[in-house]
């Protein structure tokens, strides 16, 4: 978006020194507005081809300017482009894999809110969690086309912190960062909603029961929780 923005003021900077020129060189050195035009551009990009070049004091004095400005002018966004695409070529696995992920979830029909229901469902120990075999086992099942060697990079990648697991969140807030916090958001929500047991002890909201006094979680409380969190307790 900044590349038009970047051209258009190097073509003012370039009409604004081929006019100077034309005024102040004598027409028999820069005859016409054209030849002053590619006087002004060889001097801006530094090529210095020497068939056109200033023949009065003045006139070098707009090209020694004009060279000096567009080199400054050049030099920064230039730089800014080529760390950008640095970053994103040395970042291109990464934004591919997630790419080719998400077009095959689609295509297979799952949406970002079955990604929760799905790590429910393959999470045999209930960590809450998914190790790798567990990941492999639910990528499988969901037939996506990826061969084992990319299941485990995505695995890799979406495990940031090293620590051999990855939960639904870290899953759907890689892939479906726009439906995140709409899927999540009511859960959070409710997760700071205070449940209280009748000794007084706050319930956690997934608790089946008080820790204190060990009373069984009543239907009441469960049908107090906001939908979405009883949807995902009822996992």
């Amino acid at each position: 978006e900044a590349l038009p923005v970047l051209l258009f003021i190097w073509g003012v900077l370039c009409l604004v020194s081929a006019a100077a020129l034309f005024v102040i060189e004598p027409r028999d050195n820069i005859p016409t507005l054209t030849v002053s035009l590619w006087c002004a551009a060889v001097s801006m990009t530094t090529l210095g081809y020497g068939d056109v070049y200033p023949v009065t004091n003045s006139g070098r004095v707009v090209v020694v300017a004009l060279v000096i400005t567009s080199i400054l002018y050049t030099a920064i966004p230039l730089g800014i482009i080529g760390s950008a695409f640095s970053e994103v070529w040395s970042d291109r696995d990464r934004i591919l894999l997630t790419q080719r992920t998400r077009k095959r979830l689609m295509q297979a029909g799952y949406e970002a809110r079955d990604i929760p229901y799905l790590f429910k469902i393959f999470d045999r120990d209930q960590d809450d969690a998914l190790d790798v075999e567990e990941f492999r086992t639910m990528v499988g099942f969901m037939k996506v086309g990826l061969t084992s060697q990319r299941v485990g990079e995505l695995f890799d990648m979406f495990d940031a912190d090293g620590g051999g697991t990855i939960d639904s969140r870290e899953f759907v807030r890689a892939l479906y960062p726009e439906s995140y916090h709409d899927i999540y958001g009511a859960v959070t929500s409710a997760a700071r909603q205070e449940i209280t047991c009748e000794c007084g002890n706050q319930l956690m909201p997934d608790a089946n029961f008080c820790r204190r006094c060990g009373r069984p979680r009543s239907e009441d409380d469960v049908e107090k929780e906001p939908p979405a969190e009883k949807a995902l307790s009822d996992l």
